[in-house]
């Protein structure tokens, strides 16, 4: 799942990979949580793509759901916004 958003000027792009454990069945299964990776980019200028973040929980865990995983990845993404542009 891809989400964008807009935040001050910039694009912010979540998108989440699921991990799955292996459970040595034939039978697909839900994962076992999400990662989110975020990318940003400065919309005034072309080609200012960073490089994608790698975002998981405090405790370098898994998110349980998407939403959380999606929502963290935005919310890291306005943090670094910000610490940016005050920094100007």
């Amino acid at each position: 799942m891809q989400r964008t958003y807009r935040y001050n000027g910039f694009e912010v792009t979540v998108d989440l990979e699921p991990v799955w454990e292996s459970i040595g069945s034939a039978v697909p299964s839900l994962p076992t949580g999400f990662v989110a990776n975020v990318s940003i980019a400065d919309k005034r200028m072309r080609n200012s793509l960073t490089l994608p973040i790698r975002v998981t929980n405090d405790s370098k865990k898994l998110f349980g759901t998407e939403a959380a995983a999606l929502m963290a990845g935005f919310s890291a993404a306005q943090r670094l916004i910000d610490h940016m542009c005050l920094s100007d």
